[in-house]
Protein backbone atom coordinates (compact mmCIF):
# COMPACT_ATOMS: atom_id res chain seq x y z
CA UNK A 1 0.00 0.00 0.00
CA UNK A 2 2.88 2.35 0.77
CA UNK A 3 4.34 1.78 -2.71
CA UNK A 4 0.93 2.49 -4.26
CA UNK A 5 0.65 5.68 -2.20
CA UNK A 6 4.09 6.85 -3.37
CA UNK A 7 3.21 6.02 -6.97
CA UNK A 8 -0.16 7.79 -6.87
CA UNK A 9 1.36 10.86 -5.23
CA UNK A 10 4.16 11.05 -7.81
CA UNK A 11 1.72 10.72 -10.73
CA UNK A 12 -0.53 13.38 -9.18
CA UNK A 13 2.36 15.85 -8.78
CA UNK A 14 3.67 15.34 -12.34
CA UNK A 15 0.16 15.57 -13.81
CA UNK A 16 -1.06 18.68 -12.01
CA UNK A 17 2.20 20.61 -11.94
CA UNK A 18 2.47 19.94 -15.65
CA UNK A 19 -1.17 20.99 -16.12
CA UNK A 20 -0.55 24.36 -14.43
CA UNK A 21 2.22 25.07 -16.94
CA UNK A 22 0.38 23.53 -19.90
CA UNK A 23 -2.78 25.58 -19.26
CA UNK A 24 -0.76 28.80 -19.00
CA UNK A 25 1.08 28.18 -22.26
CA UNK A 26 -2.12 26.96 -23.90
CA UNK A 27 -3.62 30.38 -23.18
CA UNK A 28 -0.78 32.11 -25.04
CA UNK A 29 -1.00 29.56 -27.86
CA UNK A 30 -4.78 29.90 -28.38
CA UNK A 31 -4.65 33.70 -28.25
CA UNK A 32 -1.71 33.87 -30.66
CA UNK A 33 -3.53 31.60 -33.11
CA UNK A 34 -6.67 33.74 -32.79
CA UNK A 35 -4.78 36.99 -33.39
CA UNK A 36 -2.82 35.54 -36.32
CA UNK A 37 0.64 35.73 -34.74
CA UNK A 38 3.44 33.46 -35.93
CA UNK A 39 4.21 30.56 -33.53
CA UNK A 40 7.57 28.80 -33.76
CA UNK A 41 7.17 26.23 -30.98
CA UNK A 42 5.07 25.07 -28.03
CA UNK A 43 7.30 23.48 -25.36
CA UNK A 44 6.74 21.84 -21.98
CA UNK A 45 10.07 21.98 -20.14
CA UNK A 46 13.43 23.21 -21.37
CA UNK A 47 16.33 21.59 -23.30
CA UNK A 48 14.40 19.75 -26.01
CA UNK A 49 14.63 15.95 -25.98
CA UNK A 50 11.67 15.13 -28.25
CA UNK A 51 9.49 17.02 -30.73
CA UNK A 52 7.22 16.80 -33.74
CA UNK A 53 5.98 19.44 -36.18
CA UNK A 54 2.41 20.04 -37.29
CA UNK A 55 0.74 23.04 -38.96
CA UNK A 56 4.00 24.96 -38.97
CA UNK A 57 4.39 24.68 -35.17
CA UNK A 58 7.00 22.50 -33.46
CA UNK A 59 5.69 20.79 -30.32
CA UNK A 60 8.49 20.00 -27.85
CA UNK A 61 9.13 18.12 -24.62
CA UNK A 62 12.12 19.33 -22.58
CA UNK A 63 14.33 17.36 -20.22
CA UNK A 64 14.08 20.07 -17.52
CA UNK A 65 10.43 20.05 -16.34
CA UNK A 66 10.62 23.43 -14.59
CA UNK A 67 8.38 25.49 -16.82
CA UNK A 68 7.49 25.83 -20.45
CA UNK A 69 7.04 28.38 -23.20
CA UNK A 70 5.39 29.27 -26.48
CA UNK A 71 7.90 30.83 -28.89
CA UNK A 72 6.05 33.82 -30.42
CA UNK A 73 8.63 36.12 -32.09
CA UNK A 74 6.17 39.00 -32.61
CA UNK A 75 5.55 39.27 -28.87
CA UNK A 76 9.14 40.44 -28.31
CA UNK A 77 9.56 44.12 -29.24
CA UNK A 78 13.26 44.36 -28.38
CA UNK A 79 14.23 43.70 -32.00
CA UNK A 80 12.91 42.75 -35.43
CA UNK A 81 10.65 39.67 -35.36
CA UNK A 82 11.73 36.83 -37.68
CA UNK A 83 10.73 33.25 -38.41
CA UNK A 84 13.04 30.38 -37.51
CA UNK A 85 14.37 30.59 -41.08
CA UNK A 86 15.19 34.29 -40.63
CA UNK A 87 12.27 35.64 -42.68
CA UNK A 88 11.09 39.05 -41.31
CA UNK A 89 7.61 39.08 -39.75
CA UNK A 90 5.19 42.01 -39.63
CA UNK A 91 5.02 43.96 -36.39
CA UNK A 92 2.14 42.76 -34.20
CA UNK A 93 -0.42 45.31 -33.09
CA UNK A 94 -0.23 46.33 -29.40
CA UNK A 95 -3.77 45.03 -28.78
CA UNK A 96 -2.81 41.61 -30.22
CA UNK A 97 0.25 41.49 -27.96
CA UNK A 98 -1.80 42.46 -24.90
CA UNK A 99 -4.42 39.77 -25.61
CA UNK A 100 -1.77 37.10 -26.23
CA UNK A 101 0.25 37.98 -23.12
CA UNK A 102 -2.81 38.26 -20.88
CA UNK A 103 -4.31 34.96 -22.08
CA UNK A 104 -1.74 32.84 -20.20
CA UNK A 105 -2.57 34.18 -16.71
CA UNK A 106 -6.27 34.27 -17.66
CA UNK A 107 -6.23 30.54 -18.49
CA UNK A 108 -4.55 29.89 -15.13
CA UNK A 109 -7.44 31.67 -13.42
CA UNK A 110 -9.97 29.65 -15.44
CA UNK A 111 -8.14 26.44 -14.48
CA UNK A 112 -8.17 27.46 -10.80
CA UNK A 113 -11.91 28.24 -10.94
CA UNK A 114 -12.58 24.82 -12.50
CA UNK A 115 -10.64 22.94 -9.81
CA UNK A 116 -12.06 25.28 -7.18
CA UNK A 117 -15.59 24.25 -8.16
CA UNK A 118 -14.75 20.63 -7.27
CA UNK A 119 -13.31 21.76 -3.93
CA UNK A 120 -16.40 23.87 -3.27
CA UNK A 121 -18.65 20.83 -3.74
CA UNK A 122 -16.44 18.33 -1.92
CA UNK A 123 -15.17 20.61 0.83
CA UNK A 124 -11.63 21.43 1.90
CA UNK A 125 -10.33 19.61 5.02
CA UNK A 126 -9.41 21.99 7.83
CA UNK A 127 -7.29 21.53 10.94
CA UNK A 128 -10.12 22.84 13.16
CA UNK A 129 -13.68 24.11 12.80
CA UNK A 130 -14.05 27.77 11.78
CA UNK A 131 -14.35 29.57 15.10
CA UNK A 132 -15.01 33.12 16.30
CA UNK A 133 -12.84 32.68 19.39
CA UNK A 134 -10.11 30.36 20.67
CA UNK A 135 -9.62 29.37 24.30
CA UNK A 136 -5.94 29.11 25.20
CA UNK A 137 -5.05 25.60 26.39
CA UNK A 138 -1.32 26.06 27.03
CA UNK A 139 1.26 28.85 26.83
CA UNK A 140 5.01 28.29 26.93
CA UNK A 141 6.24 30.15 29.99
CA UNK A 142 9.43 31.16 28.17
CA UNK A 143 7.59 33.02 25.42
CA UNK A 144 6.74 36.64 24.56
CA UNK A 145 3.01 35.84 24.80
CA UNK A 146 3.36 34.59 28.38
CA UNK A 147 5.56 37.51 29.42
CA UNK A 148 2.96 39.88 27.91
CA UNK A 149 0.29 38.33 30.15
CA UNK A 150 -1.42 35.57 28.12
CA UNK A 151 -2.57 32.68 30.31
CA UNK A 152 -4.35 29.31 29.86
CA UNK A 153 -8.11 29.83 29.90
CA UNK A 154 -7.95 33.22 28.16
CA UNK A 155 -10.36 33.47 25.22
CA UNK A 156 -8.95 35.23 22.14
CA UNK A 157 -11.82 36.84 20.21
CA UNK A 158 -9.91 39.29 17.98
CA UNK A 159 -6.39 39.94 16.73
CA UNK A 160 -5.06 43.44 16.18
CA UNK A 161 -8.56 44.72 16.87
CA UNK A 162 -10.16 42.66 14.07
CA UNK A 163 -12.65 39.89 14.84
CA UNK A 164 -12.28 36.63 12.94
CA UNK A 165 -14.18 33.56 11.82
CA UNK A 166 -11.39 31.19 10.96
CA UNK A 167 -9.59 27.94 11.68
CA UNK A 168 -6.57 27.65 13.96
CA UNK A 169 -4.26 27.66 10.91
CA UNK A 170 -6.00 30.87 9.81
CA UNK A 171 -5.30 32.32 13.27
CA UNK A 172 -1.64 31.36 12.91
CA UNK A 173 -1.53 33.08 9.50
CA UNK A 174 -2.90 36.25 11.07
CA UNK A 175 0.02 36.22 13.50
CA UNK A 176 2.62 35.43 10.83
CA UNK A 177 1.37 38.14 8.47
CA UNK A 178 1.31 40.80 11.19
CA UNK A 179 4.12 43.30 10.70
CA UNK A 180 5.47 44.51 14.04
CA UNK A 181 3.70 43.91 17.34
CA UNK A 182 0.71 41.57 17.66
CA UNK A 183 -2.23 42.55 19.87
CA UNK A 184 -4.45 39.73 21.11
CA UNK A 185 -7.88 40.92 22.23
CA UNK A 186 -8.67 38.59 25.12
CA UNK A 187 -11.60 37.88 27.42
CA UNK A 188 -10.64 36.66 30.90
CA UNK A 189 -13.78 36.04 32.91
CA UNK A 190 -15.74 39.30 32.76
CA UNK A 191 -12.64 41.33 31.91
CA UNK A 192 -11.45 42.34 28.42
CA UNK A 193 -7.69 42.67 27.96
CA UNK A 194 -5.35 43.73 25.17
CA UNK A 195 -2.19 41.64 25.24
CA UNK A 196 0.50 43.10 23.01
CA UNK A 197 3.78 41.35 22.26
CA UNK A 198 6.54 41.24 19.66
CA UNK A 199 6.59 37.85 17.86
CA UNK A 200 9.89 35.98 17.83
CA UNK A 201 11.11 32.94 15.90
CA UNK A 202 9.64 29.70 17.22
CA UNK A 203 12.27 27.03 16.63
CA UNK A 204 10.10 24.41 18.36
CA UNK A 205 7.42 24.66 15.70
CA UNK A 206 9.72 25.49 12.80
CA UNK A 207 13.24 24.29 13.49
CA UNK A 208 14.62 25.12 10.05
CA UNK A 209 12.49 28.02 8.80
CA UNK A 210 12.35 29.73 12.22
CA UNK A 211 9.15 31.65 11.66
CA UNK A 212 7.19 33.44 14.38
CA UNK A 213 4.62 30.74 15.09
CA UNK A 214 2.56 31.30 18.26
CA UNK A 215 3.90 29.77 21.48
CA UNK A 216 0.37 28.99 22.67
CA UNK A 217 -2.08 26.26 21.69
CA UNK A 218 -5.90 26.30 21.62
CA UNK A 219 -8.57 24.05 23.00
CA UNK A 220 -10.44 22.58 20.05
CA UNK A 221 -14.05 21.33 20.37
CA UNK A 222 -14.45 17.57 19.94
CA UNK A 223 -16.59 17.46 16.78
CA UNK A 224 -16.90 13.96 15.36
CA UNK A 225 -17.59 12.24 12.05
CA UNK A 226 -18.54 8.57 12.77
CA UNK A 227 -17.28 5.89 10.38
CA UNK A 228 -19.76 3.51 8.80
CA UNK A 229 -20.71 0.53 11.05
CA UNK A 230 -18.55 1.90 13.87
CA UNK A 231 -19.36 1.84 17.62
CA UNK A 232 -20.05 5.59 17.39
CA UNK A 233 -22.59 5.17 14.58
CA UNK A 234 -24.24 2.14 16.22
CA UNK A 235 -24.70 4.14 19.44
CA UNK A 236 -26.46 6.94 17.57
CA UNK A 237 -23.71 9.55 17.26
CA UNK A 238 -23.94 11.70 14.13
CA UNK A 239 -21.64 13.82 12.02
CA UNK A 240 -20.92 17.25 13.58
CA UNK A 241 -21.99 16.14 17.09
CA UNK A 242 -19.88 18.07 19.63
CA UNK A 243 -18.88 15.92 22.60
CA UNK A 244 -18.65 17.92 25.84
CA UNK A 245 -18.60 15.17 28.52
CA UNK A 246 -17.66 11.51 28.91
CA UNK A 247 -19.41 9.73 31.80
CA UNK A 248 -20.38 13.14 33.19
CA UNK A 249 -16.83 14.52 33.22
CA UNK A 250 -16.02 17.53 31.03
CA UNK A 251 -13.59 16.96 28.14
CA UNK A 252 -11.68 20.08 27.16
CA UNK A 253 -10.06 19.00 23.91
CA UNK A 254 -9.49 16.16 21.44
CA UNK A 255 -6.46 14.67 23.18
CA UNK A 256 -8.31 14.43 26.49
CA UNK A 257 -11.29 12.79 24.76
CA UNK A 258 -9.10 10.22 22.99
CA UNK A 259 -7.40 9.31 26.26
CA UNK A 260 -10.76 8.87 28.03
CA UNK A 261 -11.92 6.48 25.31
CA UNK A 262 -8.62 4.57 25.36
CA UNK A 263 -8.67 4.20 29.14
CA UNK A 264 -12.17 2.70 29.08
CA UNK A 265 -10.77 -0.75 28.18
CA UNK A 266 -14.00 -1.41 26.30
CA UNK A 267 -16.43 -0.44 29.09
CA UNK A 268 -19.69 1.25 28.12
CA UNK A 269 -19.50 5.05 27.95
CA UNK A 270 -22.07 7.84 28.18
CA UNK A 271 -21.43 10.91 26.03
CA UNK A 272 -22.97 14.33 26.51
CA UNK A 273 -23.18 15.99 23.10
CA UNK A 274 -24.37 19.23 21.56
CA UNK A 275 -26.53 18.57 18.48
CA UNK A 276 -28.29 21.37 16.61
CA UNK A 277 -27.89 23.63 19.64
CA UNK A 278 -29.42 21.10 22.10
CA UNK A 279 -27.60 19.11 24.78
CA UNK A 280 -28.43 15.38 24.73
CA UNK A 281 -27.00 12.17 26.20
CA UNK A 282 -25.86 9.21 24.10
CA UNK A 283 -25.71 6.04 26.21
CA UNK A 284 -24.26 2.63 25.49
CA UNK A 285 -21.18 3.67 23.47
CA UNK A 286 -18.93 0.59 23.54
CA UNK A 287 -15.33 1.25 22.38
CA UNK A 288 -13.59 -1.53 20.50
CA UNK A 289 -9.96 -2.48 20.04
CA UNK A 290 -8.17 -0.99 17.08
CA UNK A 291 -7.56 -3.32 14.18
CA UNK A 292 -4.27 -1.59 13.37
CA UNK A 293 -1.15 -3.75 13.53
CA UNK A 294 0.68 -2.89 16.77
CA UNK A 295 3.98 -2.85 14.85
CA UNK A 296 2.92 0.51 13.45
CA UNK A 297 2.76 2.02 16.94
CA UNK A 298 5.68 3.56 18.80
CA UNK A 299 7.11 2.88 22.23
CA UNK A 300 5.33 4.73 25.03
CA UNK A 301 5.44 5.02 28.82
CA UNK A 302 1.87 6.28 29.20
CA UNK A 303 1.83 9.79 30.60
CA UNK A 304 0.00 12.98 29.69
CA UNK A 305 2.44 15.86 29.98
CA UNK A 306 2.75 19.61 29.78
CA UNK A 307 4.23 21.26 26.70
CA UNK A 308 6.58 23.36 28.81
CA UNK A 309 9.77 22.72 30.74
CA UNK A 310 9.96 21.37 33.40
CA UNK A 311 7.82 18.57 31.98
CA UNK A 312 4.87 18.14 34.35
CA UNK A 313 2.92 14.87 34.42
CA UNK A 314 -0.75 15.80 33.96
CA UNK A 315 -2.05 12.23 33.83
CA UNK A 316 -0.89 8.60 34.15
CA UNK A 317 -2.50 5.97 31.90
CA UNK A 318 -3.56 2.78 33.71
CA UNK A 319 -1.70 -0.39 32.78
CA UNK A 320 1.20 1.44 31.15
CA UNK A 321 4.85 1.45 32.29
CA UNK A 322 4.64 4.87 33.99
CA UNK A 323 1.92 3.68 36.38
CA UNK A 324 3.71 0.38 37.03
CA UNK A 325 6.93 2.27 37.84
CA UNK A 326 5.16 4.53 40.34
CA UNK A 327 5.11 7.84 38.44
CA UNK A 328 2.39 10.15 39.79
CA UNK A 329 0.36 13.13 38.61
CA UNK A 330 2.20 16.44 39.26
CA UNK A 331 5.64 14.76 39.08
CA UNK A 332 8.17 16.89 37.20
CA UNK A 333 10.41 14.99 34.76
CA UNK A 334 13.67 16.94 34.56
CA UNK A 335 16.04 14.38 32.97
CA UNK A 336 16.33 11.01 31.23
CA UNK A 337 19.40 8.84 31.83
CA UNK A 338 21.08 11.88 33.36
CA UNK A 339 20.43 14.12 30.34
CA UNK A 340 18.53 17.28 31.27
CA UNK A 341 15.38 17.95 29.23
CA UNK A 342 15.40 21.37 27.57
CA UNK A 343 12.21 20.83 25.54
CA UNK A 344 9.02 18.93 26.31
CA UNK A 345 9.14 17.07 22.98
CA UNK A 346 12.49 15.49 23.92
CA UNK A 347 10.57 13.12 26.21
CA UNK A 348 8.50 11.83 23.26
CA UNK A 349 11.56 11.50 21.02
CA UNK A 350 13.68 9.61 23.55
CA UNK A 351 10.85 7.26 24.59
CA UNK A 352 9.76 6.46 21.03
CA UNK A 353 13.35 5.67 19.94
CA UNK A 354 14.19 3.63 23.06
CA UNK A 355 13.31 0.27 21.41
CA UNK A 356 12.04 -0.92 24.78
CA UNK A 357 15.31 -0.37 26.69
CA UNK A 358 15.18 0.78 30.32
CA UNK A 359 15.19 4.53 30.90
CA UNK A 360 15.95 6.27 34.20
CA UNK A 361 13.82 9.35 34.74
CA UNK A 362 14.97 12.14 37.02
CA UNK A 363 11.82 13.16 38.92
CA UNK A 364 11.04 16.09 41.20
CA UNK A 365 8.15 15.27 43.56
CA UNK A 366 7.43 18.06 45.98
CA UNK A 367 10.76 18.80 47.67
CA UNK A 368 12.23 15.39 46.80
CA UNK A 369 14.41 14.31 43.88
CA UNK A 370 13.88 10.73 42.70
CA UNK A 371 15.23 8.41 40.05
CA UNK A 372 12.59 6.06 38.62
CA UNK A 373 13.39 3.32 36.10
CA UNK A 374 10.78 2.70 33.42
CA UNK A 375 10.72 0.33 30.44
CA UNK A 376 8.75 1.74 27.46
CA UNK A 377 6.50 -0.61 25.55
CA UNK A 378 4.27 -0.70 22.49
CA UNK A 379 0.64 -0.69 23.67
CA UNK A 380 -0.90 -4.11 23.01
CA UNK A 381 -4.27 -2.56 22.18
CA UNK A 382 -5.93 0.80 21.97
CA UNK A 383 -9.63 1.50 22.07
CA UNK A 384 -11.62 3.55 19.59
CA UNK A 385 -15.23 4.48 18.92
CA UNK A 386 -14.55 4.61 15.17
CA UNK A 387 -14.80 8.28 14.26
CA UNK A 388 -12.70 10.85 12.49
CA UNK A 389 -12.13 14.49 13.25
CA UNK A 390 -12.05 16.19 9.86
CA UNK A 391 -13.62 19.60 9.50
CA UNK A 392 -14.62 20.86 6.07
CA UNK A 393 -14.89 24.34 4.64
CA UNK A 394 -16.84 24.96 1.43
CA UNK A 395 -15.61 28.27 -0.03
CA UNK A 396 -16.90 28.96 -3.53
CA UNK A 397 -14.32 29.41 -6.35
CA UNK A 398 -14.47 33.22 -6.13
CA UNK A 399 -13.81 33.11 -2.36
CA UNK A 400 -10.84 30.82 -3.01
CA UNK A 401 -9.48 33.27 -5.59
CA UNK A 402 -9.92 36.24 -3.24
CA UNK A 403 -8.20 34.28 -0.45
CA UNK A 404 -5.17 33.61 -2.65
CA UNK A 405 -5.01 37.28 -3.70
CA UNK A 406 -5.17 38.33 -0.05
CA UNK A 407 -2.40 35.94 0.99
CA UNK A 408 -0.27 36.98 -1.98
CA UNK A 409 -0.63 40.66 -1.05
CA UNK A 410 0.20 39.97 2.60
CA UNK A 411 3.20 37.84 1.59
CA UNK A 412 4.65 40.59 -0.63
CA UNK A 413 4.02 43.15 2.09
CA UNK A 414 5.74 40.97 4.71
CA UNK A 415 8.72 40.25 2.45
CA UNK A 416 9.33 43.98 2.07
CA UNK A 417 9.23 44.67 5.82
CA UNK A 418 12.16 44.27 8.20
CA UNK A 419 9.71 43.79 11.08
CA UNK A 420 8.20 40.58 9.66
CA UNK A 421 9.41 37.05 10.37
CA UNK A 422 8.59 36.12 6.74
CA UNK A 423 11.84 36.53 4.81
CA UNK A 424 13.01 35.98 1.21
CA UNK A 425 14.59 32.69 2.36
CA UNK A 426 11.05 31.31 2.84
CA UNK A 427 10.26 31.69 -0.89
CA UNK A 428 10.12 28.58 -3.10
CA UNK A 429 10.88 27.93 -6.77
CA UNK A 430 9.66 25.14 -9.06
CA UNK A 431 11.56 22.47 -7.10
CA UNK A 432 10.01 23.64 -3.82
CA UNK A 433 6.56 23.84 -5.38
CA UNK A 434 6.78 20.26 -6.66
CA UNK A 435 8.01 19.18 -3.23
CA UNK A 436 5.12 21.02 -1.51
CA UNK A 437 2.49 19.40 -3.75
CA UNK A 438 4.07 15.96 -3.20
CA UNK A 439 4.25 16.30 0.60
CA UNK A 440 0.74 17.70 1.03
CA UNK A 441 -0.77 15.05 -1.26
CA UNK A 442 1.16 12.22 0.40
CA UNK A 443 0.40 13.29 3.98
CA UNK A 444 -3.09 14.79 3.64
CA UNK A 445 -4.59 13.25 0.53
CA UNK A 446 -5.76 14.09 -2.96
CA UNK A 447 -8.14 16.93 -2.00
CA UNK A 448 -5.53 18.89 -0.04
CA UNK A 449 -3.06 18.36 -2.90
CA UNK A 450 -5.66 19.80 -5.27
CA UNK A 451 -6.11 22.80 -2.97
CA UNK A 452 -2.37 23.52 -3.19
CA UNK A 453 -2.57 23.24 -7.00
CA UNK A 454 -5.37 25.84 -7.03
CA UNK A 455 -3.23 28.14 -4.90
CA UNK A 456 -0.25 27.66 -7.21
CA UNK A 457 -2.14 28.22 -10.47
CA UNK A 458 -3.60 31.50 -9.13
CA UNK A 459 -0.16 32.55 -7.85
CA UNK A 460 1.35 31.76 -11.24
CA UNK A 461 -1.19 34.10 -12.84
CA UNK A 462 -0.39 36.92 -10.41
CA UNK A 463 3.39 36.55 -10.72
CA UNK A 464 3.29 36.58 -14.52
CA UNK A 465 1.18 39.75 -14.56
CA UNK A 466 3.84 41.75 -12.70
CA UNK A 467 4.98 44.62 -15.01
CA UNK A 468 8.48 43.22 -15.37
CA UNK A 469 10.18 42.84 -18.77
CA UNK A 470 10.30 39.18 -20.00
CA UNK A 471 7.14 38.39 -17.97
CA UNK A 472 3.63 38.61 -19.42
CA UNK A 473 3.00 41.76 -17.43
CA UNK A 474 6.08 43.34 -19.00
CA UNK A 475 4.80 42.65 -22.52
CA UNK A 476 1.44 44.17 -21.55
CA UNK A 477 3.10 47.25 -20.04
CA UNK A 478 5.20 47.87 -23.18
CA UNK A 479 2.17 47.44 -25.43
CA UNK A 480 0.22 49.92 -23.29
CA UNK A 481 3.16 52.38 -23.55
CA UNK A 482 3.00 52.04 -27.32
CA UNK A 483 -0.76 52.72 -27.36
CA UNK A 484 -0.46 55.82 -25.13
CA UNK A 485 2.66 57.39 -26.69
CA UNK A 486 2.10 56.13 -30.25
CA UNK A 487 5.62 54.69 -30.45
CA UNK A 488 7.59 51.73 -29.13
CA UNK A 489 9.88 51.84 -26.14
CA UNK A 490 13.28 52.79 -27.66
CA UNK A 491 15.41 49.69 -28.26
CA UNK A 492 18.41 51.41 -26.67
CA UNK A 493 16.42 51.66 -23.43
CA UNK A 494 14.52 48.38 -23.65
CA UNK A 495 17.41 45.97 -24.25
CA UNK A 496 19.55 46.95 -21.21
CA UNK A 497 16.45 46.91 -19.00
CA UNK A 498 15.48 43.45 -20.29
CA UNK A 499 19.01 42.10 -19.77
CA UNK A 500 18.99 43.50 -16.24
CA UNK A 501 15.70 41.82 -15.37
CA UNK A 502 16.79 38.54 -16.99
CA UNK A 503 19.83 38.55 -14.70
CA UNK A 504 17.66 39.44 -11.68
CA UNK A 505 15.12 36.70 -12.45
CA UNK A 506 17.86 34.11 -12.97
CA UNK A 507 19.45 35.22 -9.68
CA UNK A 508 16.09 34.94 -7.93
CA UNK A 509 15.56 31.48 -9.41
CA UNK A 510 19.01 30.35 -8.21
CA UNK A 511 18.35 31.83 -4.77
CA UNK A 512 14.98 30.13 -4.25
CA UNK A 513 16.26 26.86 -5.73
CA UNK A 514 19.21 26.96 -3.31
CA UNK A 515 16.76 27.38 -0.41
CA UNK A 516 14.57 24.58 -1.79
CA UNK A 517 17.50 22.16 -1.83
CA UNK A 518 18.64 23.38 1.58
CA UNK A 519 15.25 22.26 2.86
CA UNK A 520 15.68 18.88 1.13
CA UNK A 521 19.10 18.36 2.72
CA UNK A 522 17.71 19.22 6.16
CA UNK A 523 14.95 16.67 5.81
CA UNK A 524 12.68 15.64 2.95
CA UNK A 525 9.60 15.25 5.15
CA UNK A 526 8.26 18.50 6.67
CA UNK A 527 7.79 19.22 10.33
CA UNK A 528 4.25 18.26 11.31
CA UNK A 529 2.25 21.34 12.36
CA UNK A 530 -0.08 21.57 15.33
CA UNK A 531 -3.53 20.08 14.72
CA UNK A 532 -2.53 18.85 11.28
CA UNK A 533 -5.65 17.51 9.55
CA UNK A 534 -5.65 13.82 8.61
CA UNK A 535 -5.97 12.54 5.06
CA UNK A 536 -9.38 13.14 3.61
CA UNK A 537 -9.73 9.67 2.13
CA UNK A 538 -9.60 8.13 5.59
CA UNK A 539 -9.99 10.47 8.57
CA UNK A 540 -7.66 9.70 11.46
CA UNK A 541 -9.12 7.33 13.99
CA UNK A 542 -9.82 8.59 17.50
CA UNK A 543 -7.44 6.17 19.17
CA UNK A 544 -4.27 7.80 17.96
CA UNK A 545 -3.45 10.38 20.65
CA UNK A 546 -0.04 11.99 20.87
CA UNK A 547 1.20 10.52 24.12
CA UNK A 548 4.63 9.12 24.93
Amino acid sequence: MEILNYTFTSIFVLLFFGLCIFVHELGHFVAAKWRGLHIVAFSLGFKKIWSFKRGGVEYRIGMLPFGGYVDIPQLDTSGDAKTEEGVPLPTAKPVDRIITAFAGPLFNVFFGLLLGTFLWIHGIPQDTPRMRSFEVATVDEDSPEYRAGLRPGDVIYAINGKKFHTTWSGMVENVLFTIGDVTLNVRRGAEDLNITYTPVENSKMSKMEKMAYPFFKPRIPVIIDPFKDSPAMRAGLKRNDTITKVNGEVVHDLTEFVLRVDRSNGALLVFTVIRDGREIEIKGVMPEKEKEDVKNNTYKIGVEKSSSVPVIVNGVIPGMPAQEAGIEVADQIESIDGKKLTESEQLNEIVSSSEGKKLVLGIIRGDKKLEIAVIPKIPSAMYTIGAGFVFYNHPNPIEQFVDVMDKTYKSFKSLLSKKSSIKPKHMSGPAGIVHAIWIVTYMRGFVMGLYIVVFITYSLAVFNLLPIPVLDGGHIAMACFEIVFRRKVPEAVLKPVMYLFVVLLISLMLFVTFNDFRRFVNGFMPEKPVNDPPKTEKPADVANPAKP
